[in-house]
């Protein structure tokens, strides 16, 4: 991941293939933080940055979108 990809946590994938609501953020960086987090998330709504596991995520792309 890098900033500017378009993110939803991994396990909301399955809703999103529904066309039901899920979180949507933005990266905004990426870096080593605590608690083994990797990148900042700013998620829809919110307007703090917060840092996250990368390997909870997964990248709005086109596997979701077709």
């Amino acid at each position: 991941m890098q900033a500017g990809d378009l993110v939803t946590y991994a396990f909301q994938r399955p809703r999103w293939r529904k066309g039901e609501s899920v979180s949507v953020g933005l990266v905004v960086e990426t870096g080593k933080y605590t608690g083994n987090a990797d990148v900042k998330v700013l998620w829809h709504g919110t307007t703090e940055a917060v840092t996250q596991k990368s390997g909870h995520l997964s990248l709005v792309d086109d596997s979701l979108t077709t």
